[in-house]
Formats: C-alpha cells, sequence, structure tokens
C-alpha cells in the first residue's frame, strides 16, 4: 500500500489537495498539489475532476433526503454549453443539456430529445379581466396608458399617417411580470375612407402588414390581434397604432403573453 492509498480507498486514489467530498464519509481537508479525480476516486471540491468518459451515478435518499442536495449563495448548479450538433437526437430519459443560446434540453419520452424551462419556450398567456387602453373619442379618460402620440388625435380620430404609443403595464400581472406579448381586440369605427392599422412593438420598425383593414366611410370593424412588446422612451412594455387613413381606434386587452417574473 502506497503513502496515497489507504485500506477504506482501496483501488481509489485519495488526491492529497483540496476537501474530498464522498457519499457517506465525512469531508476531509487534504494539503497539497491539485489534481483532478481519477475514474474510482472521491470528488475534490473546489477543483476540476475530469473522469473523462466515464459516468458518476449517486443511488440512495428517500422522500424526506434527496439523493443530492445543493447549498450556497451562487448559482448552485451550473452546466457547461455543449454545441447543438453534439447533442444526439435521442436522449435518456432525464438525460440535461444547455445549448450555446441557452437552450435547455432534456431526454424525454422514450428518450426523443426535448427543449423546456427558458424563458423563450416557458412563456405563459394568461387571461384578464377586459381592460380597456383606448378611445381615442375620449382620449383624456385613458392618458395614463398613452406614452406618445397624443397630438394625432383630432376630432376623436388617430390622423392618417399618425402613430399612438401605449403601455399595457397598468393591466392586473403586467406590472409585476415581464409581459412580452398581448393579444388586444383592436376596433376602428367613424372612418372617412378605406384603410389600414399596424400594430407593432414599440422601439420595432412599423411592418408593411395589417392588423385591421377598411375599405369605405363610416364602418365599425374590430380584429383579435396578437403584437410583441417593446421598450419606449417612457415605459416599457409598450406597443404601436399606426393608420393610414383618419378613424376612431379602441383597445381592449383580454390576455397577456408573460415571461419570467419581472
Amino acid at each position: 500500500m502506497s503513502a496515497d492509498e489507504t485500506p477504506s480507498t482501496t483501488r481509489r486514489t485519495v488526491i492529497r489537495a483540496g476537501v474530498a467530498l464522498g457519499v457517506g464519509v465525512g469531508a476531509t481537508a487534504l494539503a497539497g498539489t491539485p489534481a483532478d479525480a481519477a475514474p474510482g476516486a472521491p470528488v475534490i471540491g473546489g477543483q476540476l475532476n475530469d473522469a473523462g468518459e466515464a459516468g458518476t451515478v449517486l443511488v440512495g435518499g428517500s422522500s424526506a433526503n434527496p439523493t443530492l442536495a445543493l447549498a450556497g449563495t451562487d448559482p448552485m448548479l451550473r452546466l457547461f454549453p455543449t454545441p447543438d450538433d453534439a447533442i444526439p437526437a435521442e436522449l435518456p430519459t432525464g438525460s440535461l443539456a444547455v445549448t450555446p443560446t441557452a437552450e435547455l434540453v432534456v431526454g424525454g419520452r422514450d428518450g426523443r430529445r426535448a427543449y423546456v424551462n427558458t424563458s423563450r419556450w416557458s412563456n405563459r398567456i394568461v387571461a384578464v379581466p377586459p381592460v380597456r387602453l383606448l378611445d381615442t373619442r375620449a382620449l383624456a379618460s385613458y392618458s395614463a396608458n398613452v406614452l406618445a402620440g397624443v397630438d394625432g388625435v383630432v376630432s376623436g380620430r388617430l390622423q392618417a399617417g399618425r402613430t399612438l404609443y401605449l403601455t399595457v403595464s397598468r393591466v392586473p400581472a403586467g406590472s409585476y411580470y415581464a409581459p412580452v406579448g398581448a393579444y388586444l381586440n383592436i376596433t376602428v369605427a367613424n372612418t372617412v375612407s378605406g384603410g389600414v392599422l399596424t400594430a407593432f412593438a414599440a422601439g420595432a420598425a412599423r411592418p408593411d402588414t395589417s392588423s385591421v383593414n377598411w375599405w369605405g366611410p363610416n364602418q365599425i370593424l374590430s380584429n383579435l390581434v396578437e403584437v410583441p412588446l417593446g421598450a419606449h422612451e417612457r415605459g416599457a412594455t409598450a406597443f404601436a397604432l399606426h393608420v393610414r387613413a383618419a378613424a376612431t381606434v379602441v383597445v381592449d386587452v383580454s390576455a397577456l403573453i408573460l415571461s419570467l417574473p419581472g
């Protein structure tokens, strides 16, 4: 038996550096130079532990005592990114990996690769009691929701070529979560000629698309629109409305798309 072995380790070499951590073994401070743990050796705290292609399996625990418990003030578990092309299409069920773009990958049912639990994939739609954000016929009553563009409203109509910027921050759940989108019922009325309304995220370039379109004067039309939210200089969680022909505009919110708590 060498000076680096003890009767209880048999073939496991005790690396004399850092703190040795083992299942069912008390942590022991060891003096010496840093080294990596070989397969079968204890895990060395504060050091790189590279066992090559060998796997590590923890067995034990109960409903009251987990197999593995982590504690700390910094992130307690970190997965280093794995290139997408290195993650196989089929993973053992329960396997975890993270891509360089921070997508969490899990081995799902029957080993199928699945994506879970990131802000990109875990956004949720939350219905809210309908809230009226805007009626250009009574603009002063909704001024708290309007960030900019009020000068574009004349005689109760948003004028051709003008844009209004609105926020959902006063909508229930919009103030204490992080909304990334909203479902809006947008109505146009008192039209003067055919036109188009475009809803889009504040801070983004206006797309050449239609959210509501009409084809003549004195029409009342509405549409349910999903719009992304962006940042405006006067507030976040904002969107914009642009019209190509003058019309009264009414906006009601029926749901928010929420990401993680803000």
